[in-house]
């Protein structure tokens, strides 16, 4: 593999003159700019971005800490934040977390060892005074997903009280009173709470009682929907309709039902939160609260290239998203 001294002898020039080409530098000659490309590209030189990044200390690269690499819910975080860090000029360095208070701080140690010009962290594990200390720091810190006080002008979020408002009044406005909830387990998550929140208010709006009876947590994924689901059949609780915590453990309370002789919507309603690729794709296709997460992951790198190319800082205003109810085929009107 060719290193810097192997171009400045091919380019016949100084090693101190490659690298000021490789750094953009505009103190080159032209003819000597041009026999260094020339160079750099007959070799096939790739210069250690790391090592730029320490003598620079730019890297041109922003790390995104997600909950997992392999969700359909990061993955369109991820795409929403990469497509505007590359036009910006930037790269996009991914770790996950996977909502733990350990793994998170690792991939941050990761992200910041890798000398990450601004981080963008979507974190569930982490104490809000853990990430304050992090946002502190020298490098720019932008949060997604969460409202980490003091930083509100630098965390981007959704309003997840009224998402899960709407969801469980679509189903009361279609005649459901006996609507049970399947929600996260993940009780440090302020989400968790606040979808209950939202779930409690449209109930309060209808004059029909809470019942915790209706309410059952796992784990927010498939297999999590899948176990919520048995519970409550082998509770023999008499719901006609069920509002998910998200699309994913929709889809598993979906497939018990479905096993268990059930139809959807005929037999059960179930509405969703997230609006990931599966709704689409699910038979029927869910009912679901669309949850803006792409373009929340656009707006989160186009703060951090403001921030790191000093201009303008987006206003407060337009970091809070709004989530819609969007109506496919799993409620039923009940009668």
């Amino acid at each position: 593999m060719a290193n810097i001294k192997d171009v400045a002898r091919a380019a016949q020039v100084s090693v101190s003159t490659v690298s000021r080409v490789v750094n953009g530098s505009a103190r080159v000659a032209p003819e000597k700019r041009k026999a260094v490309l020339e160079a750099l590209d007959t070799l096939n030189y790739q210069p250690n971005s790391l090592a730029r990044a320490l003598v620079n200390r730019r890297s041109n690269t922003i790390g995104l800490m997600v909950g997992e690499l392999g969700s359909p819910f990061f993955s369109q975080l991820m795409s929403g934040a990469d497509q505007v860090a590359v036009e910006g000029g930037r790269s996009l360095m991914m770790m996950s977390g996977f909502n733990d208070a350990e793994r998170e701080e690792a991939a941050l140690s990761a992200l910041q060892q890798r000398q990450c010009d601004a981080l963008i962290i979507h974190a569930k594990g982490l104490s809000d005074e853990r990430l304050q200390a992090v946002a502190k720091g020298s490098t720019p810190v932008i949060f997604v997903n969460r409202l980490v006080p003091g930083f509100e002008h630098r965390s981007i979020y959704l309003d997840n009280v009224h998402g899960a408002y709407l969801a469980t009044r679509h189903l009361l406005g279609r005649g459901h009173r006996k609507i049970a909830f399947i929600r996260s387990n993940l009780d440090h998550v302020a989400d968790v709470s606040e979808r209950l929140s939202g779930y409690r208010k449209a109930l309060e709006e209808f004059d029909v009682t809470y019942d915790e009876a209706y309410v059952v947590s796992a784990f927010p994924n498939e297999d999590g929907g899948n176990e919520a689901m048995s519970h409550l059949l082998e509770t023999h609780q008499d719901f006609t309709a069920v509002m998910a915590y998200n699309d994913v453990m929709a889809a598993g309370a979906i497939g018990l039902l479905l096993d268990s002789g059930f139809e959807i919507p005929n037999d059960v309603s179930i509405v969703g939160f997230d609006d990931v690729v599966i709704t689409k794709y699910l038979r029927p296709r869910l009912t679901t609260i669309h949850y803006p997460i792409e373009e929340m992951g656009r707006t989160a790198a186009r703060l951090a290239l403001q921030i790191l190319d000093n201009k303008p800082e987006l206003k407060p205003e337009q970091l809070k998203f709004n989530p819609r109810l969007v109506v496919r085929n799993s409620v039923r009107t009940q009668r």
